[in-house]
């Protein structure tokens, strides 16, 4: 008899970090043969491309939501993933900044797979502004309801009384839910794996809209783009761009790619690893509500930029 394959879900708001955790567990994985599935939400598939370790199993999935849009493709992945020789000890799904996590789960339910439980990620800094928020606050909030385990990231941007308030909250949120407070992703591995949730709860149709008012736009560029118009660029977006992120050719350190990261108003450009056998290029998504802003416009100074470098 085949042993059940151990399913986590990877879940949590834009920008909670969800990539960075899941970078750390493959590099700390011990040998194991992890299979990993990214979803992102956006024409190109970022998060894929931020993966750091690639001795693992990647199936990389874009445009839409893993539970709506693309069900199918998960569904194959899996089935692909279910025929390997050897099996994976553990597949791990890092779901769309604005999937459900309990319909992912759904799929690790089906044999041979074993729901293992279900992670979500919260921004300490911003999560009650999230979920208190009348455009995204149910999608945050059903988000953190389905969670076996809350990982409350970016904890070292608040105090002491701050990270006691928000986790107080957070308890009377998630009443069942486990709770680890860390910075940059830093988790222990058993402490994600090995959960043994074993099911999902059930999920009442009308919960199902956390992929309907959400847009995205992207743009890439083969030629080095300018950093102090790049940051010039960025200072312009309006507050209504949710989350952007991606790999950045600089003019001024053409020799390395450089990963750019937005989360409301904080963004970071970060020196990476050098481009290898890579061609070189700028890739950025943005992702907003829909109808609040032209993204092709917010990202079209790039472009314009670049083309006379």
């Amino acid at each position: 008899m085949i042993q059940p394959i151990p399913f986590t879900v990877l879940g949590g708001y834009l920008g909670s970090g969800k990539t960075t955790l899941l970078n750390r567990v493959l590099q700390q994985n011990e040998g194991r043969r992890l299979a990993v599935i990214v979803n992102d939400f956006g024409s190109v598939n970022i998060d894929a491309m931020l993966i750091q370790t690639r001795t693992n199993e990647l199936v990389a999935l874009a445009n839409g939501c893993v539970c709506c849009s693309i069900s199918t493709g998960l569904a194959e992945a899996l089935t692909v993933l279910s025929r390997r020789t050897p099996l994976p000890e553990h597949v791990i799904i890092e779901a769309s900044g604005v999937a459900d996590p309990i319909r992912v789960g759904y799929f690790g339910s089906a044999p041979p797979y074993h729901l293992d439980g279900i992670v979500v990620l919260a921004d300490a800094e911003a999560i009650r502004e999230q979920a208190a928020d009348k455009y995204v606050g149910s999608t945050v909030q059903r988000q953190l309801r389905g969670a076996d385990l809350i990982v409350l990231n970016k904890i070292d941007l608040l105090t002491d009384t701050q990270q006691a308030d928000l986790t107080g909250w957070l308890r009377e949120q998630v009443a069942d839910a486990r709770i680890i407070a860390t910075s940059h992703g830093r988790v222990s591995l058993p402490l994600l794996l090995g959960l043994h949730v074993g099911s999902v709860p059930p999920i009442k149709h009308h919960d199902h809209d956390h992929g309907d008012g959400y847009a995205s736009w992207s743009v890439a560029v083969d030629a080095p783009i300018d950093e102090s118009m790049l940051r010039a660029t960025v200072s312009a977006w309006p507050d209504t761009v949710l989350r952007a992120k991606g790999i950045v050719y600089l003019a001024e350190d053409r020799q390395r790619r450089q990963v750019f990261q937005l989360v409301g108003r904080r963004w970071s450009l970060t020196p990476d690893r050098p481009w290898g056998s890579d061609t070189p290029r700028t890739e950025l998504v943005l992702i907003g509500l829909d109808g609040t802003l032209d993204g092709e416009a917010l990202l079209a100074p790039l472009t314009t930029v670049a083309a006379r470098v």
